[in-house]
């Protein structure tokens, strides 16, 4: 008789998990379709990438030459890639309308 009341008290213990699990599943599915909707309707353009690499590159007073720069769209993410000596190198990425760049300082 204890081990039926055991089995049936893990049984029942067993379908809340199960339940709590399907629940929580949803809403991280539901989060994160909210979040990549996000990121795609506020990917910035190639205009915003130009403007802050612009930016950054006055402090070193360097100029931009426009056929080095290669700006890719992923749709919800962006990267801006620059060619040193013969070799693609990622110098910016763009994602939730904003750019940040990051080491290019040679």
């Amino acid at each position: 008789m204890q081990s039926i009341l055991i089995v049936a008290v893990v049984l029942v213990v067993l379908y809340f998990v199960f339940k709590l699990f399907k629940t929580l599943l949803k809403w991280l599915l539901i989060g994160a379709v909210v979040l990549v909707v996000i990121a795609f309707l506020t990917n910035p353009d190639f205009a915003a990438h130009s403007d802050k690499l612009t930016q950054a590159k006055k402090g070193l007073n360097r100029d931009i030459r426009e056929k080095k720069v290669q700006f890719d769209d992923y749709k919800i993410f962006s990267l801006t890639k620059k060619k040193v000596n013969g070799e693609e190198k990622i110098v910016g990425i763009g994602a939730f309308g904003k750019v940040w760049y990051f080491g290019d300082e040679k």
